[in-house]
Parts: C-alpha cells; structure tokens; sequence
C-alpha cells in the first residue's frame, strides 16, 4: 500500500481536524512500515515519533503503548483489504460457484500482497503476547470471510432449492483451506500468485463437486 507522503511539521495550538486525521494516518503508515521492515521489538515509540515528525506526547496520547498501535496497524491494513476487496462486489451473479471463486480470488489477491506477508512474518514472533490482536484478527479477518461464504451459501441453498446441513463448516473449510496453504508454503518456501490462485480453484473444484453433501 502506498505512503501517504504529508510533511507533518510542529504547529501551536490544538490542530484542525483535516491535520489531525493526516497525523492519524502518517502514523499509522510510518509505523507499519517500520514494524513489518523491523519486527515489533525492534520498534520503539519514540523512533515512530521521529519518523512522524511529531512529539512522543502526540504519539502516546493517540496510541498509549506500542502495543496499542501495533494492533491499530493490523486493523487499520485489514480495513484497508476488506474495502479494496468490495469495490468488486458489483462483479457477483447469483450463481454460488461464481461467488464462491470471486471471494476465493479476492482471498488470494489480498494474501500475496507484500504488506500481508510482511505482517505474518511480524506477528509469528509476537503473536503469543497479543491474544486480543490474535482474536480481533480472527473476527475481522479470517471469520469475516467465512461469514461471508456462509451466508452466500445458505442463500444459494434457498435459491436452488438444494438443502444445506453446514454452511458454517463447507465456509470454514474452503478459507481454512486457502489461508492455510498460504501460511505452510510460504513458511517454507516461496509462493506465487499463480500457484495460490491455483491452489484456490482447486478448492472450488472440490467443494463444488461435493455440493450434495454440504
């Protein structure tokens, strides 16, 4: 994603709120940048302050540990995923193998970008202190979409008239399947694009064949 370039320079006063929102995001990019290069622990406060080109007051009263900010970095990139995978939303038919491939492939396009797999890398080695990031990650991230195959699934269900036992676990399976993969194979090794979006329509294939049995 790209940096916002703003030159946030010391001015007196309370700020309007044009700046203020300016100095929220060239904080929050200035220090993603610098975690995902760095590692969290290698991070300190006070060197964001610095890149910012603001106080450590203005940085603490924004964000009160580095904790706090590096779990307002993760929502702030998934945010940023999620609204750029719905400007496509207008591509969707009603047919559930479509939806299921446009979601599988939005998955895939968000999941090889540099920024997420810069973020895997950052949170493997933290992860262990942050159980409320692990579990606002899983509800923003991981369980949005499966809610998402879920509910079109369920509709689909009623729409062809074909019963469904388990949406919520067909959903499961199909993200658990693609997200998976990704985390194993670029742990030990390098992954492509190609390679995953292969891996993802090799999922819909399957899942698609076993529809009886949903």
């Amino acid at each position: 994603m790209a940096t916002t370039n703003v030159a946030l320079q010391p001015k007196r006063g309370r700020p309007s709120l044009a700046r203020a929102s300016a100095i929220d995001r060239v904080i929050l990019e200035r220090a993603r940048d610098m975690f995902f290069a760095d590692g969290f622990d290698a991070v300190a406060m006070e060197q964001v302050a610095a890149a910012v080109g603001i106080s450590k007051g203005t940085l603490y009263a924004r964000h009160a540990s580095k904790e706090a900010l590096f779990t307002a970095v993760t929502l702030d990139m998934i945010a940023q995923h999620s609204t750029e995978a719905a400007r496509f939303d207008h591509l969707l038919t009603d047919d559930i193998e479509q939806r299921l491939r446009h979601h599988a492939r939005m998955m895939v396009n968000s999941l090889v970008q540099p920024d997420v797999r810069s973020f895997q890398r950052a949170l493997s080695t933290v992860q262990h202190r942050f159980p409320d990031l692990a579990a606002s990650i899983s509800e923003v991230g991981y369980r949005y979409m499966v809610r998402i195959m879920r509910d079109d699934i369920i509709a689909a269900a009623a729409r062809d008239d074909i019963p469904v036992r388990d949406a919520e676990g067909v959903a499961l399976m199909i993200v658990s399947a693609i997200g998976g993969y990704q985390l194993y194979e670029t742990s030990t090794g390098k992954l492509t694009h190609e390679e995953l979006q292969a891996h993802a329509e090799r999922t819909i294939d399957i899942a698609m064949a076993a529809r009886s049995s949903w």
